[in-house]
């Protein structure tokens, strides 16, 4: 087994994977009303490194803004009709490497802590704007 460390480009800073958050609130909105934040949310889940590939897949297409890249969180917007059919089986899976730190090891295409509110989604209309944030778990 060979210890790896892994370097987020953005800030080449030793990284573990991501904890994703994806809600109907605007950045602004869950930035001051916390009181609504657990209503709002549609999905959250751990994943490991690779596990933003599926958004930058997005981004490539035109179809989701990255429009905040540091971790804390980087955030993504994106409609309805373009993420929730992908979350239809659960987070998308990717196929990030297994990580070896001085005290975890996450396995290669790690998630975990997965919640998905299908009835949330299920009311959500196709033209809803979405946040998505990613929380760096480092």
């Amino acid at each position: 087994v060979h210890r790896i460390k892994m370097l987020c480009p953005e800030r080449r800073a030793k990284m573990i994977g991501w904890w994703i958050v994806i809600s109907t609130q605007t950045p602004e909105e869950r930035s001051r009303h916390a009181d609504d934040r657990k209503a709002s949310i549609l999905a959250t889940w751990e994943v490991g490194l690779g596990g933003l590939d599926w958004l930058d897949r997005l981004v490539a297409r035109s179809v989701a803004q990255r429009i905040r890249s540091d971790g804390y969180p980087t955030i993504y917007l994106a409609s309805a009709e373009s993420v929730l059919p992908l979350l239809v089986d659960g987070p998308p899976a990717h196929s990030g490497p297994m990580v070896i730190g001085d005290d975890y090891v996450t396995p290669a295409k790690w998630i975990g802590k997965v919640e998905m509110f299908a009835d949330r989604m299920a009311a959500c209309p196709g033209r809803q704007r979405l946040t998505i944030e990613a929380w760096d778990l480092s």
